[in-house]
């Protein structure tokens, strides 16, 4: 199969009635253990994600103020597929015996990671961002001090290593926001 991705294909416009705005909505997101996905089933075109299959529900993650944030960058590779490399900052608020086994979990996990952003686009069907879909992400990061972050666990969970993301994010959209947000909500269980 020839890939034939080298062209631009459209204008990068600047539309004045659809500008950008910075940060995640609603202090919530959803982390879907990567097996738990059902990649037959699901339903992509290009960036967008139509139909989010799983075979378990996702798990919510929750914080306060702006202390969560989603990031991506191009990964250049001259020896291998070049891509995007994407991560996940949070925070595992107390340092509690539960957390503890949160932190383990998340040791030896790998995750995709959906977002609502506070960038819904002009018709509210940009509104919700996926992270890790091509390879999973990873715990890549993780500390924890007495002093800083008033004692918080700091996470990140990072693209793969030896791997990247063919876009900088995957847009969930079933059919429209409600429709969507409904499905987030609801953390994918597949009902």
């Amino acid at each position: 199969m020839a890939c034939n991705n080298n062209k631009l294909k459209e204008g990068i416009l600047f539309d004045c009635a659809d500008t950008p705005i910075k940060g995640l909505s609603g202090q919530r997101g959803v982390i879907i253990n990567y097996s738990d996905i059902d990649k037959a089933g699901s339903t992509v075109n290009g960036a967008t994600i139509t139909d989010l299959v799983t075979t378990a529900s996702g798990i919510s993650i929750e914080w306060y103020k702006e202390l969560a944030s989603v990031a991506s960058s191009y990964a250049s590779n001259s020896e291998d597929v070049d891509g995007f490399s994407h991560s996940f900052l949070s925070r595992l608020s107390t340092t509690s015996a539960e957390n503890a086994e949160r932190a383990n979990e998340l040791k030896n996990g790998r995750f995709i990671v959906i977002v609502e952003t506070e960038y819904k686009g002009a018709n509210g069907t940009d509104g919700f961002k996926a992270y890790g879909w091509d390879a999973g992400l990873e715990l890549s990061e993780m500390s924890q001090g007495s002093n800083e972050n008033s004692g918080s666990m700091l996470f990140t969970l990072s693209t793969r290593e030896g791997t990247v993301e063919q876009y900088p994010y995957n847009v969930f959209l079933e059919s429209d926001y409600s429709t969507s947000k409904a499905t987030f909500d609801a953390l994918f269980a597949n009902v």
